[in-house]
């Protein structure tokens, strides 16, 4: 399926928003959607995660880090609805265009 993929940020630092398209298979999360999109474009969609007990954890996007101290964090969104899984859902990645943005 062709997935539509936005990050962006209007918060702190250097504000940006890039848009791209990618194609991955049925089924596929928002993760596998960020790692195709960062393999196709990595000075753009670039991220960083870390495990935890729950899974893959998002840190960083296109070089800009999550803060605990400035209470930023990176959120997740399908067709404007903020996604309960983070980067592991949802399993169909296809229903919206994830648009991922710094809160």
């Amino acid at each position: 399926i062709q997935v539509h993929y936005s990050i962006t940020n209007t918060l702190q630092g250097k504000h940006f928003h890039y848009s791209t398209s990618v194609t991955v298979p049925s089924g596929s999360t928002l993760l596998q959607v960020m790692e195709v999109a960062a393999e196709e474009d990595p000075q753009t969609f670039s991220f960083q995660t870390e495990q935890t007990s729950w899974g893959a954890y998002v840190t960083s996007i296109h070089g800009l880090a999550a803060s605990t101290e400035d209470r930023t964090y990176w959120q997740f969104l399908s067709a404007g609805n903020a996604l309960e899984e983070g980067g592991r859902g949802p399993r169909d990645a296809g229903g919206g265009e994830p648009v991922v943005g710094v809160s």
